[in-house]
């Protein structure tokens, strides 16, 4: 069966063969595991992803024959994913970009973020962002402490406590500049090395990718909305965007976002004061 492929994530290389193998199967999307990386075959519907092939309208009903364990092969743009061939040769591609410095109110926009994201979070994903941001600005060790309760914890298939991490690395990946966002973005990097191995590979490779400054696109558009002080009906749009992300996760990686925000520039902006 052939599939024509819509959209390419940045990381995902279609021309040099190689094989890999199916990791998980949904209804929606398949993860493979390819040369240490995990890329994943998204219905049209979802939105893009570093390392994500999303498909044409109706293309994710053939994923239904796909299964764990089925063999890939990716050769001359063309990828084998058990019983079916998907062609990317004209699929556009995506790549995450940096964002603007933040303009100005970029607390009303956070405020009004949480207000939304935080009755469709978990529970506990508002105190994790918290502790986490709050560890940024005390030792090193206060944030290996952190992190360590912080991957793995909370109900999914990522964990709400993972989702949480990649909305703070989002932040400072993208968004954070200057040698403090570099030095914030190595010291949870470090922290985190340690633990990764706690916590579901799904979830593990999503936060290696967050730390390379590889969010998937959804979470990346509204950081960047976020930042610019887009137009009220663009940034309800975007954060819609990220909810619809499983049952907690968007939730959770919003309010990870609008910690490390606050980490980021408010803390600075008050001292200034």
């Amino acid at each position: 069966m052939a599939l024509q492929a819509l959209s390419l994530g940045s990381e995902v290389d279609l021309w040099r063969p190689q094989t890999g193998a199916v990791h998980s199967a949904f209804a929606r999307a398949v993860n493979l595991r390819m040369n240490g990386e995990m890329w994943t075959v998204l219905g049209a519907n979802l939105p893009d992803t570093p390392f994500g092939i999303r498909l044409a309208q109706g293309g994710h009903l053939a994923l239904l024959h796909v299964q764990a364990g089925d063999l890939v092969h990716v050769r001359a743009g063309y990828m084998r994913v058990g019983p079916l061939i998907l062609d990317c040769r004209t699929a556009s591609r995506w790549a995450p970009t940096r964002w603007p410095q933040p303009a100005t109110d970029l607390e009303v926009r956070l405020a009004a973020i949480e207000q939304v994201a935080r009755p469709r979070a978990w529970t506990g994903s508002a105190g994790l962002a918290s502790e986490v941001t709050d560890a940024l600005r005390r030792s090193d060790r206060d944030l290996a402490r952190a992190v360590c309760r912080t991957v793995g914890r909370g109900p999914g298939l990522t964990p709400a406590g993972d989702d949480v991490l990649v909305g703070i690395l989002a932040v400072l990946t993208c968004g954070a500049s200057g040698p403090a966002g570099i030095r914030a973005t190595a010291r949870l990097v470090c922290a985190l090395a340690p633990v990764l191995h706690s916590t579901p590979d799904v979830s593990r490779h999503l936060l290696d990718q967050a730390a390379r400054g590889l969010p998937g696109r959804a979470l990346h558009e509204l950081g960047k909305a976020v930042f610019e002080g887009a137009p009220n009906d663009i940034l309800a749009n975007a954060l819609d965007r990220v909810l619809d992300t499983g049952r907690t996760s968007g939730a959770d990686a919003c309010l990870g976002l609008a910690a490390a925000c606050r980490f980021t520039f408010l803390t600075t902006e008050r001292l200034a004061a």
